[in-house]
């Protein structure tokens, strides 16, 4: 089977294609996989997103399957790029797959060519929610983390590394007892690791930087490393991280300095366009608000400022920051939480005092689609941190899935509320009414029956 790997370039969506994996390189019937190959190319060439094939999975084949695969591109594919090996030459992969601290992707010496350029695989373990987890254990214990999880990518002598990305959580937000409240921490790693492995790459646009391929999009069974989907089609954390990170607009900080800087991954110059910075304590007070107006050239980034040290008396904090036409209209939302010590997000534990509300909502049937649109509200009087919205059948309660959320895993701050659309295909299994659920971190799940 050829291997395929998806990612974001500067552009969009990339397709990447090798033909065979590393213990292939040299097949003992030639002719054979050649064949093979061809036959590849065909049956993907149609794909619009196809922009590299690659003689095999981080090696190079012999000399006649290398020379003979180049051929079939050039002839089968004209136009596109061959390569002979997935991680050489001009490209680089070999990871990390393990958690390392979000602030690290930004040091090229973190990859195994010491710099950014094309990056063909990279990734972190990833817990996905509760009720995915509970169909990879199938009626197994769930909790602690046992053998089943082994069964699934759970290993601790490989590349993911898992135990280092459990004691994270745990410094984070301290040891969870059972199944929901380890996988309701692990999406704020999650989030956090795939938000600056995309946020590393804008950084260093075209400076250092052209490209970058997760590994993997989404498994080929129930997993505990490697995904932004999961085998349910759920989503989780590692999604919206990195669904944050690629935005054709996007405004980010770097952590390892905190200066900020706007990106525009599109073709059209962006002029005086405004950069706003507020940090935030946990209570939704403004703290110290900043401001700039940059233009953005095409497929470039613009500095704007280096946002300011929070005072002794907030260790953990937010800080918003949103990217603004200027005609005022959002281009970019993006929220960081920003800790002095990686337990002091344990304050998160104690904080008492959001209060969710779904709307009712309008439901729309169009194009083989249902839609639903809801707002969802934080009438209390702190922050809701990381809120998931989830489309439900409103008489079992079961997830409708696929889903497409047009926002998740969102801050709300007191007073707050976000419009989100859902749709999902009419063919989906649900019995046409749906209902929206909505749970922050340490709330009560609340819906819009």
């Amino acid at each position: 089977m050829p291997g395929r790997q998806l990612g974001l370039g500067p552009h969009g969506l990339l397709v990447w294609n090798d033909f065979w994996n590393a213990w292939f390189l040299d097949p003992p019937n030639h002719a054979l996989h050649l064949d093979h190959v061809r036959d590849t190319i065909r049956r993907y060439r149609s794909h619009p997103s196809i922009v590299v094939w690659c003689g095999a999975n981080e090696g190079t084949p012999s000399g006649e399957i290398d020379q003979g695969a180049r051929t079939a591109v050039a002839e089968e594919h004209p136009g596109v790029t061959y390569l002979s090996n997935s991680a050489g030459g001009i490209v680089s992969g070999s990871g990390p797959y393990a958690w390392v601290d979000p602030e690290r992707y930004f040091s090229p010496d973190l990859y195994a060519h010491g710099t950014f350029g094309f990056h063909t695989e990279i990734g972190i373990p990833t817990v996905s929610v509760a009720e995915s987890m509970r169909n990879l254990v199938d009626g197994e214990k769930e909790w602690p983390i046992g053998l089943v999880w082994n069964h699934h990518d759970w290993l601790e002598r490989g590349g993911q590394n898992p135990q280092s990305y459990k004691a994270t959580i745990d410094e984070r937000l301290g040891g969870s007892s059972s199944l929901e409240e380890f996988c309701a921490k692990a999406q704020f790693v999650n989030y956090e690791s795939m938000r600056a492995i995309f946020e590393a790459w804008n950084a260093n646009l075209w400076k250092d930087a052209s490209g970058l391929l997760l590994w993997m999009s989404n498994p080929a069974w129930h997993s505990t490393v490697w995904q932004t989907y999961d085998y349910d089609l759920d989503v989780n954390g590692s999604y919206y991280g990195s669904r944050s990170g690629c935005e054709a607009h996007h405004v980010q900080a770097d952590p390892q300095d905190w200066k900020v800087i706007a990106v525009n991954h599109t073709p059209e110059t962006l002029r005086h366009a405004v950069v706003e910075a507020e940090l935030l304590d946990l209570s939704g007070k403004r703290l110290a608000p900043q401001r700039q107006t940059v233009d953005l050239p095409p497929s470039a980034t613009a500095p704007a400022f280096t946002v300011a040290e929070s005072d002794g008396d907030h260790p953990l904090h937010l800080l918003r920051l949103r990217l603004t036409r200027a005609d005022g209209r959002t281009l970019s939302e993006n929220t960081y939480w920003r800790y002095d010590r990686p337990r002091d997000m344990q304050a998160l534990n104690d904080l008492s005092g959001a209060r969710l509300e779904v709307s009712r909502g309008r439901t729309t049937r169009r194009a083989g689609r249902a839609s639903v649109t809801v707002t969802v509200r934080n009438k209390g009087r702190v922050v809701a941190p990381m809120v998931r919205l989830s489309l439900r059948d409103r008489h079992t309660g079961h997830r409708v899935l696929p889903a497409r959320y047009s926002d998740n895993y969102v801050w709300l701050l007191p007073g707050e509320e976000r419009e989100v659309t859902i749709s999902c295909p009419l063919g989906a299994r649900h019995t046409g009414d749906l209902a929206v659920t909505a749970q922050g971190y340490g709330t009560p799940r609340v819906s819009n029956r």
